[in-house]
C-alpha cells in the first residue's frame, strides 16, 4: 500500500507546472523547468531522496532545471558529486535530438537550457517501478513526437498533451494535430475510470470532465483509428 504525497511548483521562464512526488523516502520529479534548488529543498524537507527525473517532452520549459538538479542530488555530505547519487533521467527517444539543439525553442526566449545525457529512453508502454510506485509510461504524439503521459495511481502527468479545457499546440517542429487527437482520444481518453489529470501548464482537471468538455472532441471526428 502506498501513501504518496504530491507537491507543485511553478518553475523556469514560463512558469511550467513541476510535479514532485514522495513516497516515504525516495521520489521523483516531472519536469523540472527551472528552479532546481528549490526543487531539491522539497525532498530535503521530507528527508526523501530524488530517484528519477520524469520528462513529458524536451521543450526547453519542461528541461530548463534537469542538468542543475542532477548535480544537486548527486553531491554527497561532503560536497563532492557522486553520479551513483544522481537521479535517473527518463525521456522518450524520440525527444533525444531536442537535447542542446534549436528544436527544444528555446530559441523563442533567448533560452539555452543546459545539455544533459538521459539514462533511460522510453519507447511507451513500459511501466517503471520508481519510489516504490508504479509509474505507466503512454506514448502520446501530436504536441511533441515523443511527448508522454505518466500515469500513477489515481493521477495522469500528461505535459503539454492535455489541458484543462484545451490540449496542446501542434504548430512547432515535429508536431502534428491528427497524431495529437489519436493520443488524446484513443490513448488517454480511452483509459478506463476517471483520473485527476495534472498538466504541464494551467490547472488540474479530471478524464471524465474532459471526455465530455474538451474541444479536441469539436475537431472533425471524435475517433481516429490508431493507425
Amino acid at each position: 500500500m502506498t501513501n504518496e504525497k504530491y507537491f507543485h511548483l511553478y518553475t523556469g521562464p514560463l512558469g511550467v507546472n513541476t510535479y514532485i512526488v514522495i513516497n516515504g523516502n525516495a521520489g521523483f520529479v516531472v519536469d523540472p523547468g527551472g528552479d532546481a534548488q528549490e526543487i531539491y529543498s522539497i525532498f530535503q524537507k521530507q528527508k526523501a531522496k530524488l530517484e528519477a527525473i520524469l520528462l513529458t517532452h524536451a521543450h526547453f520549459d519542461h528541461i530548463g532545471g534537469v542538468a542543475e538538479l542532477c548535480r544537486i542530488a548527486s553531491k554527497g555530505e561532503d560536497g563532492k558529486e557522486d553520479p551513483q547519487n544522481a537521479p535517473t533521467v527518463f525521456l522518450h527517444k524520440d525527444e533525444l535530438e531536442k537535447i542542446g539543439s534549436y528544436k527544444n525553442l528555446g530559441f523563442s526566449m533567448n533560452a539555452n537550457p543546459e545539455k544533459f545525457v538521459p539514462d533511460i529512453l522510453l519507447k511507451g508502454g513500459e511501466t517503471l517501478k520508481i519510489a516504490g510506485l508504479d509509474v505507466k509510461v503512454i506514448h502520446t504524439p501530436g504536441h511533441a513526437k515523443g511527448s508522454v503521459c505518466y500515469v500513477v495511481s489515481d493521477k495522469i502527468f500528461t505535459g503539454d498533451t492535455l489541458f484543462f479545457m484545451s490540449y496542446g499546440r501542434t504548430d512547432f517542429y515535429d508536431g502534428n494535430a491528427k497524431d495529437l487527437k489519436n493520443s488524446i482520444v484513443n490513448k488517454l481518453f480511452a483509459l478506463k475510470g476517471n483520473y485527476t489529470i495534472l498538466p504541464g501548464h494551467g490547472e488540474p482537471t479530471t478524464l471524465d470532465f474532459e471526455r465530455v468538455n474538451n474541444p479536441i472532441l469539436e475537431k472533425e471526428s471524435a475517433h481516429i483509428n490508431a493507425d
